[in-house]
């Protein structure tokens, strides 16, 4: 991950109850690969042997779908990054600029709260893909 999207994933990780904590840390240490869409969107993969359950995703269906919301100040600019949770994991991490904007820039975390999953991307492309009435 880069310094900016690791940031933000570590407030993510301390903002959370502490059985998930050591999960979290956890596939942060097993990621395979980062996956890259729209320059502005982070997507850790993580993965299991086949056939096999996987012990490391949060076992809480709070997280089969949540959203977080992590404030930060990139010198002097205010932003607010989301990081989405799908299944027990960390499905995404969105900035509001392109991976290139933060490079070399310093980043402070300023608050993280629970978002509404209303507002996350993947309600968004629910939402384009099926219409809002579900």
């Amino acid at each position: 991950m880069r310094p900016h999207e690791r940031t933000v994933f570590e407030a993510v990780i301390d903002f959370l109850p502490e059985h998930a904590q050591a999960l979290l840390r956890f596939q942060l240490k097993e990621t395979t690969f980062v996956q890259r869409s729209h320059k502005q969107i982070c997507r850790p993969r993580f993965y299991t042997r086949l056939y096999s359950r996987d012990r490391r995703a949060i076992d809480d269906p709070e997280y089969s779908e949540k959203l977080i919301v992590v404030q930060v100040d990139v010198e002097g600019a205010k932003q607010a990054a989301h990081v989405e949770f799908f299944r027990g994991r960390v499905d995404s991490i969105q900035f509001k600029q392109p991976g290139a904007y933060y490079a070399g820039k310093k980043i402070k975390v300023m608050g993280v709260r629970a978002g509404k999953v209303s507002l996350s991307h993947a309600a968004a492309i629910d939402r384009r893909e099926h219409g809002t009435e579900q």
